[in-house]
């Protein structure tokens, strides 16, 4: 019979113990999130509302004028402008579109409306080209 030092028997019994003790980490709670963390809306502020509501209001006579299909050339160019201020406005835009026209409604309807029916579309996300 071959004998084993007992120096290669120890660092075979160490190597064995790690393996057990590694292994038994894998089990369902690993302490890793097994799912991505889900992105949440971004709130515009109400100061920024009335401001897009201003540009809205100061801009539906062009727009009227323009015709409806340079007109929400127009109008997606003064909402740009608007987000380029805003930046929290542009992420909000960027996760959901429609959140310009839920915030017109609650704000300033009338000025939405009008809005909608210069630029001849069934509500401002669709007149939103390259967002």
């Amino acid at each position: 019979m071959i004998s084993t030092p007992p120096r290669r028997l120890g660092g075979f019994a160490m190597a064995l113990v790690a393996a057990t003790l590694g292994l038994s980490g894998c089990g369902k709670e690993s302490g890793y999130q097994t799912q991505p963390p889900q992105p949440t809306e971004p709130t515009i502020s109400q100061a920024s509302v009335q401001d897009l509501c201003g540009i809205l209001d100061g801009q539906k006579g062009t727009w009227k004028a323009l015709g409806p299909r340079v007109a929400r050339v127009a109008f997606t160019g003064a909402v740009r402008l608007w987000t380029v201020n805003d930046t929290v406005a542009n992420a909000a835009i960027s996760y959901n579109r429609r959140i310009v026209d839920t915030v017109t409604i609650r704000t300033c309807p009338q000025v939405r409306d009008a809005t909608v029916k210069a630029l001849d579309v069934p509500d401002l996300k669709a007149a939103l080209g390259g967002f």
